[in-house]
């Protein structure tokens, strides 16, 4: 038998082999990024030599690499390898400071056929949440979303949750993170402050465990079964969650320091009422996660708050440098 057909019998199956690429991806390390709304992929020089080893895993190794696909700007995906349509199942969007003047106005994910999850980084220093509808299009596209994870929402009122809810309709997780709360007691958004730390999370499964209003507007989400939410405060506040007695979903220090120590009965009427609250069909799980924050340390003054992945040849290497992948992959 000759060498040729020895080493015919000795490939490995391209299935199995692609199995076993995924199983290395997946097993990097995220990257921690040294500022915002840059990307966490794994650094390209962990695919870089089985890009090299053969035709097979090149293209196996091209494909995890772009499971996950970094944009800085709508012009990235415009002009993308056609293999992207089946490979890519993650977009990690970036919103930069100038963005509102960006052309196309929309994010057009139609080269993304497979995509199952959105992540969002908005820039907190000017209004976002309207930002939302750039991310709907096209719909057929958009609706087939799983998880939607958006970070900096400037302004997170419920009106939030409705565009999301129209936008998505088909998500199972969603993840949230901003500098301010709801408050279901005075239907505005503010910083939340405590008396001390709380914990690192909190998390409700037996209850809804949101502010009466996201409830309402994420009602039409049946698939949605998780929501995690990642919160700012200080630690100039009356109140502690560290016992939870209040089901805290996000009332402001305010708020419970007058209405629960003032007004006899309310804390606990409030709090059934909390009980009660009707939750969307398929939700088991809520979580928050606080991260602290000095007020003055805010990214966007409240009252501002209110008022191309596609390398071209394999001569290219990627330079860790923050760049979205078009600048970045191999």
């Amino acid at each position: 038998m000759s060498e040729q057909e020895n080493a015919r019998r000795l490939r490995l199956p391209t299935e199995l082999l692609r199995e076993i690429v995924h199983f290395y991806a997946h097993s990097l390390p995220l990257r921690e990024p040294q500022e915002p709304r840059q990307s966490c992929k794994p650094r390209w020089d962990d695919f870089r030599a089985l890009t090299l080893a053969s035709k097979t895993l090149r293209q196996l190794a091209l494909e995890a690499w772009f499971e996950v696909y970094y944009a800085r700007s709508p012009d990235d995906l415009l002009n993308v390898w056609p293999e992207l349509s089946s490979w890519t199942r993650e977009m990690h969007c970036v919103e930069l400071d100038n963005d509102l003047q960006t052309k196309p106005v929309q994010w057009n994910y139609q080269a993304f056929r497979r995509l199952r999850k959105l992540r969002v980084d908005f820039s907190p220093v000017q209004p976002n949440t309207m930002l939302l509808m750039r991310f709907d299009h096209p719909r057929n596209i958009a609706s087939q979303l799983q998880e939607l994870e958006l970070n900096d929402l400037s302004w997170p009122s419920p009106m939030t949750m409705r565009l999301i809810s129209e936008a998505f309709p088909s998500l199972r997780v969603l993840k949230l993170t901003q500098d301010l709360i709801w408050c279901s007691l005075c239907n505005i958004c503010r910083f939340a402050t405590f008396k001390d730390h709380p914990p690192p999370e909190m998390v409700y499964e037996k209850v809804v465990g949101l502010p009466k209003y996201y409830a309402v507007y994420l009602m039409p989400l049946t698939q949605l079964h998780t929501v995690e939410l990642t919160v700012s405060y200080g630690l100039e506040g009356q109140t502690s969650l560290s016992k939870n007695n209040n089901m805290w979903t996000g009332e402001c220090d305010a708020c419970m320091d007058m209405m629960f120590t003032s007004w006899d009965g309310f804390r606990e009427e409030w709090v059934e009422q909390k009980k009660s609250l009707e939750r969307p069909p398929a939700l088991k799980r809520v979580v928050w996660h606080f991260r602290y924050k000095q007020a003055p340390d805010l990214i966007a003054p409240l009252e501002e708050v209110e008022g191309n992945e596609s390398p071209s040849d394999e001569s290219h290497d990627s330079p860790d440098d923050g760049g979205s992948d078009s600048d970045d992959d191999g």
